[in-house]
């Protein structure tokens, strides 16, 4: 039940199995003695070249997880926050796109198929994040649709050379943005409009 709840939940984000198996997403069906909190919860790993070095446990039950009082995403106690997706931040020439948050990362994954990072926000930026970006010939920031994601933004173009901030309409984050508009749109607002499919 839990993994067909975890694909179902996917589905509607419009992640496809391909992207869901390469990031290595899976549930949480045995947890272990002290973090049954986390059972039935869908697993993010943050890989680097040693392998899985943080998690994140995204809930799938609730739709508004505010209104039940319920974390939407947990991570184990003491873990700091970090780059999703930090290998692709290894690439010196091309582009990199930056959102913020795991999924919505993948989106851009899906929809580019070039270096995507995935940040924890304007509040856990860190100091030495920009030289990950440094040798990207083209930076593009994909910015929540709110105010939040305008500091971000702000902040990311203030401290990384050639980004430049992608417009998302008020209101929407990347994955909204792709279930309203496509792929092929997203790729024609950064003049990737070649009609090439990276998916």
């Amino acid at each position: 039940m839990n993994l067909h709840l975890a694909s179902t939940y996917l589905k509607g984000r419009g992640i496809d199995p391909d992207t869901a198996t390469a990031a290595r997403l899976g549930v949480v069906t045995s947890p272990e003695l002290g973090h049954e909190h986390c059972l039935g919860r869908l697993v993010i790993p943050y890989v680097d070249m040693l392998g899985v070095y943080a998690l994140k446990f995204r809930c799938l039950e609730h739709d508004d997880c505010k209104t039940v009082g319920c974390s939407k995403y947990m991570s184990p106690t003491g873990q700091e926050t970090s780059i999703y997706g930090v290998l692709d931040c290894d690439s010196t020439e091309g582009t990199i796109h930056i959102t913020e948050g795991e999924l919505d990362r993948l989106i851009l994954k899906q929809v580019f198929g070039e270096p995507v990072a995935g940040v924890p926000g304007v509040q856990n930026w860190k100091a030495h994040y920009p030289f990950h970006f440094s040798g990207f010939e083209r930076v593009l920031i994909w910015p929540d649709g709110d105010k939040a994601g305008a500091d971000l933004a702000n902040k990311i173009q203030h401290q990384v050379r050639n980004a430049e901030v992608v417009s998302v309409p008020k209101g929407m984050d990347v994955t909204e943005l792709f279930l309203s508009v496509g792929a092929e749109v997203m790729r024609q607002m950064v003049g990737e409009d070649d009609g090439e499919e990276n998916d």
